[in-house]
Parts: structure tokens; C-alpha cells; sequence
């Protein structure tokens, strides 16, 4: 974490979200700015990401305060590559005073963002990235746990 900058967010945070659903279906749970209707991120489950279909699965996601990041956690584990996030940083997007000087500018700092996945040991692991849209980052989900939006220092 020491050195990683992370994306900065402005914007109220989104609200805590639970929801309970039957495997079997893709799942799409999208995350608003709270009092807003501003996307913060996009959870996208496909239809076998918990195993056989009919299962009841809750998940349950807690914004990460003042980043772009949460914490997901799921009744049931799903399989890797099955699930993915996107974060939308358009409107709120807030480079480290620090990432402003290190690449020179707030683009230069946001050409090099990835989604990373907060490890136990507080390591973070960079996880392959893409970009879907202008000022969204995603990447495939390898296990329920904390991600994040960041850039090597």
C-alpha cells in the first residue's frame, strides 16, 4: 500500500449494498455516488460465477471511505474470471497531490491506473486492467475480498 498512490474520490460516498438473488443468471449491481445518480462502480456476476444454478447467493458491498474502492463479500465463493468490477471516476475523479508531481500531470497519473485487490498480509496485487469507456478502469475478480483503483509510485 505504501507504494501505490490511490485514487482519490470527492463525491459522497455510495451506500452500503446487500442483496440476496438465485444463481444461474447474470448479475449486474451498479453502485451510485450517494444522493446521486452518478456511477461510482459496476459489479457484473456472469450466470455460472457461483456454480450451479438455483442457489441463493447474498453479496454484500461496503465503500472503501474517501477512494475508489470496496469491500465485497459473497455468501458463496465465485469462480474466478466469473465476476468483474468496473470503476466509473469520471465526475469525482482526485489525483494525490503526490501522483500530480511524480507523473506531472493528472492525466499522465490516470493513463497508469489498475484495479488492485487489498491481499491479507496488506500487500495489493495489480490486477490485469482494462478500460471499457473513457475514465473507467475494470478487471476480472479472482475471489470475494477488498479492490481498489491505484497507480505505482
Amino acid at each position: 500500500m505504501a507504494r501505490l498512490f490511490q485514487l482519490e474520490t470527492g463525491g459522497p460516498p455510495p451506500n452500503d449494498t446487500s442483496l440476496t438473488f438465485v444463481s444461474g443468471t447474470p448479475k449486474m449491481v451498479v453502485l451510485y455516488h450517494g444522493g446521486e445518480s452518478i456511477v461510482f462502480a459496476r459489479l457484473s456476476f456472469e450466470a455460472a460465477a457461483f456454480g450451479d444454478s438455483g442457489q441463493t447467493v447474498q453479496v454484500n458491498v461496503r465503500a472503501r471511505p474517501g477512494i475508489y474502492g470496496l469491500d465485497l463479500a459473497t455468501s458463496l465463493p465465485f469462480r474466478a474470471g466469473q465476476a468483474a468490477i468496473t470503476f466509473v471516476y469520471g465526475r469525482y475523479f482526485s489525483a494525490p497531490a503526490r501522483a500530480r508531481q511524480v507523473y506531472g500531470s493528472d492525466i499522465a497519473f490516470e493513463r497508469v491506473l489498475a484495479v488492485g485487490h487489498l491481499l491479507s498480509d496488506g500487500q495489493v496485487s495489480l490486477l490485469p486492467t482494462s478500460r471499457p469507456a473513457p475514465d473507467n478502469v475494470q478487471a476480472a475478480l479472482p475471489i470475494p475480498g477488498s479492490y481498489l483503483v491505484a497507480a505505482p509510485q
